[in-house]
């Protein structure tokens, strides 16, 4: 009998959870419940949803609601501590909607965990180089869909950069506190760095003597090794209590803590 497959974000994840104060907890697209099992074990009060009951394999140990995240939550305001949302954003349509019903079922201050594909790392862009493709989005969308084996809302449409879910989150009501990832990939690719960071030198240089945008923030977040090297980016948002759903442009004040 082969041995299973260790589930890294997964222990990511848990790992990160283990030094949260517990709470009440709503797993958004749990898929077979192996997250709110081991959050549930953890002393976490855990609430599991999907759209798809069929893969659950904790029934009537885990409390389970059917939800479909692109429609209204059928939560009350402010119910929950914690939102996990782990290899999601890449499927939805419609994200900006999405993520204000999040904040909306979170108390003031709570965390939202949200996770996916790390199309910035040095191993993607080596392949997108050589396939036009980002690593996990390798396959055309349009012929997933016209396979009738494929299931249509588990399709990878929109890779995010983590400028642009670093916007999205902002957008509608947190700011980024930690990112971390699942695993450390990709070292082969080490000999990059120089270039990548030279370049990111040069470019801080001649925006600023050109009265462009200060680009040091956002470089400091490229160049980290959870960037480079990570497969998953996990990023921990908090709710802001004021002003939630305002996009701030200026982010000199968000620094984000660099975990793994």
């Amino acid at each position: 009998m082969s041995k299973k497959k260790r589930n890294e974000l997964l222990d990511s994840v848990t790992g990160f959870f283990e030094k949260q104060p517990r709470g009440r907890v709503l797993e958004l697209g749990c898929g077979e419940g192996d997250y709110a099992k081991r959050l549930k074990d953890a002393g976490f009060d855990v609430l599991a949803s999907d759209i798809d009951k069929s893969r659950f394999k904790y029934d009537g140990e885990i409390e389970f609601t059917h939800c479909d995240i692109t429609k209204t939550l059928p939560f009350p305001d402010k119910s929950f501590d914690y939102v996990l949302l782990l290899e999601v954003v890449e499927h939805l349509r419609n994200p900006y909607s999405v993520f204000p019903e999040l904040n909306r079922v979170l108390k003031d201050g709570g965390s939202l965990v949200i996770s996916t594909p790390n199309i910035l790392s040095l191993k993607s862009r080596f392949r997108y180089l050589c396939e036009g493709s980002y690593e996990y989005f390798r396959e055309a969308p349009l012929d997933q869909a016209e396979n009738p084996k494929e299931i249509i809302f588990q399709l990878h449409i929109a890779p995010y950069r983590y400028h642009e879910l670093e916007y999205l989150l902002s957008a509608t009501g947190y700011t980024v506190k930690d990112i971390f990832t699942s695993r450390y990939e990709g070292h082969w690719l080490s000999f990059l760095l120089p270039i990548i960071k030279f370049q990111a030198r040069q470019k801080d240089r001649r925006v600023l003597r050109n009265g462009g945008m200060d680009y040091r923030r956002i470089n400091k977040v490229l160049l980290s090794k959870e960037i480079l090297f990570g497969r998953h980016l996990i990023l921990h948002a908090k709710k802001e209590t004021a002003n939630a759903l305002s996009p701030r442009a200026g982010r000199e004040s968000q620094s984000p803590v660099l975990q793994m």
